[in-house]
């Protein structure tokens, strides 16, 4: 690794966004066609040409839609029939017709709208080469297209190392496929409007289809408000879905006679449950210093393949463990001085910004930071609802959007940290509800019940979401992922909240108890994976990015990281108090252990402060009673004690009240 123990030059943005940034990063082997875009479909029944007319108008207003996540051109491809498929592209490199879309494969029997990125595209082309096939340009959606029609749809998904949605229309056979990752990084909603079917990455897309019901799916808002996102495979709306991670719907012409069915015949290339209890029972075998050097290894090459690119390059770098650890392997792979970008709370004790400066100056980087005030989150908060399109409640939503931003001012790729708490044990609340789980055993079978009863009768003498009611369910709790549950819930009861409706879990909490897996962390991480992260964590990245232009690239979830992972004894992440064990070793190769040994704060919004400041104003308009009584969605009464309570006292629900407000905000945008 090279010397770089002297202080760097670090760039303090004082006034935000006013100082270009025109850095070049890496001599780079490779040229090649990424497309972080938006796609989009419409499928009807009818063939009349009156019919296909308006379907192509329709494409092209909702490809319009996504033209921030693809300002640098759009496309529109339709069949004589009944069929159209549209594309708006950000293109990060070569510009040429090559890679414009959607693109018929040389074969022409195939069409594709392709939003994302293959890693391993140079690899799958040599082989590809060496087996005969012919390419035009240099683009992965060429590579992509080729991989489907030499393997077929079901291996080629399996061969794809990479974030993508895609759309396959095949013309001989007349089916539709859509298809996403294995994180399910990149988004893909559908479902019926009116008597076509539909499809696009955001929801934006697909509100602009005449006919299209903007009902509100009442068992989603209660999801919403336990969880603070809308998981998959729901939306906010009535009718419409989220294809779930590692999965891949193929329809054909019959689906226009069983419209209800379209759900079951989603089936998955790749099952996180499966394996994931496949490599758990096949644990890495190696010492820990093997495991260290063997992390390090697949850690330096998804770096590599994420750094492929010839426009600028930086890392978003929060200071904590993932993204000091993305960061390090950057600039050791890197020729030139890497951008990192952080932000931080002006009188916040949470604020990391001085931590990611110096790991930034002990890497030799040129970094760039911006203070934020609760003002500039105000100036914020008027873009979310339109740029989530669901109702969202993550406040991490703002500095993300906001780094996101100054990132943007220099560079157009970005390397983010995110999934490294999912995968080796990164949440403190994992170590405090398996000490939960452990009490647990000691309580008596048959005092169970009547002290769950006792804690819930005394939660629900409050109006409303008294801790109690957390204490019920979690003496109650049968298993490991019940007391979690009751952890990473919100809101406890949020049925009492909406009216009408009854409490909803997760799917996959049933899913991963039926595997069997006795660790309780290794529930809880599972969990994370296939939910929190999915649903929050790239959500909130997704939006954020490609709503300032930006491409966001996540190194920790490459596929060959996230099994090795999950293969890993309990005590190479966990040990001594402190989680993470085996990523702070690589990291230590890399990066000082003084300038580590910090409690995690991450990307965190000062929303108490906020809620009794600058922003009180606006909380106090959206609760309004008459407000909520006109939408018919929450219990008026419920909101005002939440409400008031927190005026009161900004340390008691704050964050239940900004889960709701945030929905407010949407809503009143709708």
């Amino acid at each position: 690794m090279m010397d770089i123990s002297s202080a760097r030059h670090r760039g303090i943005i004082a006034v935000f966004l006013r100082m270009p940034l025109n850095k070049t990063l890496v001599a780079r082997k490779y040229k090649r066609v990424v497309t972080m875009c938006g796609i989009v479909g419409l499928w009807g029944a009818t063939g009349a040409a009156e019919g296909q007319g308006r379907r192509v108008d329709n494409i092209a207003v909702m490809t319009d839609k996504l033209s921030h996540r693809g300002p640098d051109g759009q496309g529109v491809w339709h069949d004589e029939k009944n069929i159209a498929l549209g594309h708006s592209r950000l293109a990060i490199q070569d510009l040429s017709t090559h890679g414009h879309q959607p693109m018929l494969s040389p074969c022409q029997r195939y069409v594709i709208s392709f939003n994302g990125e293959i890693y391993n595209f140079i690899e799958l082309r040599e082989q590809l080469l060496n087996l005969g096939v012919r390419f035009n340009g240099q683009s992965d959606s060429e590579v992509l297209l080729a991989t489907i029609w030499y393997w077929g749809i079901e291996k080629a998904l399996t061969l794809f190392n990479g974030m993508f949605a895609f759309a396959l229309w095949d013309k001989q056979t007349q089916c539709l496929t859509l298809a996403q990752d294995r994180a399910g990084k990149k988004p893909l909603y559908y479902g019926w409007v009116g008597q076509e079917f539909a499809f696009a990455s955001e929801l934006k897309a697909l509100k602009a289809l005449p006919g299209f019901s903007a009902e509100i799916n009442k068992d989603a808002l209660t999801l919403y408000l336990t969880y603070n996102y809308v998981p998959a495979p729901f939306s906010i709306y009535q009718g419409i879905h989220k294809l779930p991670q590692g999965s891949f719907l193929t329809l054909t012409a019959d689906v226009f006679n069983q419209k209800n069915s379209v759900t079951n015949k989603i089936e998955q290339y790749w099952c996180p449950y499966q394996s994931a209890k496949a490599n758990y029972h096949q644990p890495f075998n190696g010492s820990f210093n093997e495991a260290v050097n063997l992390l390090d290894a697949h850690l330096t090459d998804a770096t590599r393949l994420r750094m492929i690119a010839d426009v600028p390059l930086g890392v978003m770098l929060s200071g904590g463990i993932d993204s000091a650890t993305v960061a390090a392997m950057a600039q050791s792979l890197s020729a030139q001085k890497i951008n990192t970008f952080s932000i931080g709370f002006e009188n916040s004790k949470k604020c990391e910004a001085a931590a990611a400066s110096q790991i930034a100056d002990y890497l030799g980087a040129d970094h760039y930071e911006l203070m934020v005030s609760g003002f500039d989150a105000l100036n914020v908060l008027p873009l979310l609802p339109d740029m989530y399109d669901e109702p969202f409640g993550d406040s991490s939503q703002i500095p993300t959007y906001l780094v996101a931003k100054l990132a943007k001012s220099g560079v157009s790729v970005a390397l983010t940290g995110d999934g490294g708490d999912e995968l080796f044990y990164g949440y403190r609340r994992y170590f405090s509800s398996e000490k939960l789980c452990r009490v647990n055993r000691y309580i008596p079978e048959l005092l169970r019940r009547p002290l769950a009863g006792l804690a819930t009768g005394i939660g629900r003498l409050s109006l409303c979401e008294h801790k109690f009611l957390q204490h019920g369910e979690n003496i109650a709790a049968g298993h490991p992922l019940d007391i979690y549950q009751s952890r990473i819930s919100k809101f406890t009861e949020p049925h009492r909240l909406v009216p009408g409706t009854e409490k909803q879990v997760l799917a996959n909490i049933e899913q991963i108890k039926a595997l069997g897996i006795a660790e309780p962390a290794f529930n809880m991480m599972l969990l994370d994976y296939t939910s929190y992260l999915t649903g929050d964590i790239l959500v909130k990245v997704d939006r954020a990015t490609m709503a300032t232009g930006l491409e966001a690239r996540n190194p920790l979830l490459d596929c060959r990281i996230v099994e090795f992972a999950w293969s890993l004894p309990r005590d190479y992440k966990y040990q001594q108090g402190q989680g993470k064990t085996v990523l702070r070793q690589v990291l230590s190769r890399y990066v000082p252990d003084n300038l580590m040994n910090r409690p995690k704060q991450g990307f965190a919004s000062p929303i108490k402060k906020w809620l009794s400041g600058p922003l009180r104003d606006w909380a106090e308009t959206l609760l309004a009673q008459d407000k909520l009584k006109a939408q018919g969605l929450f219990e008026p009464g419920l909101v005002d004690y939440l409400w008031q309570r927190c005026k009161k006292n900004p340390d008691s629900r704050h964050s239940h009240l900004w889960t709701i407000l945030m929905f407010q905000a949407w809503y009143q945008q709708q």
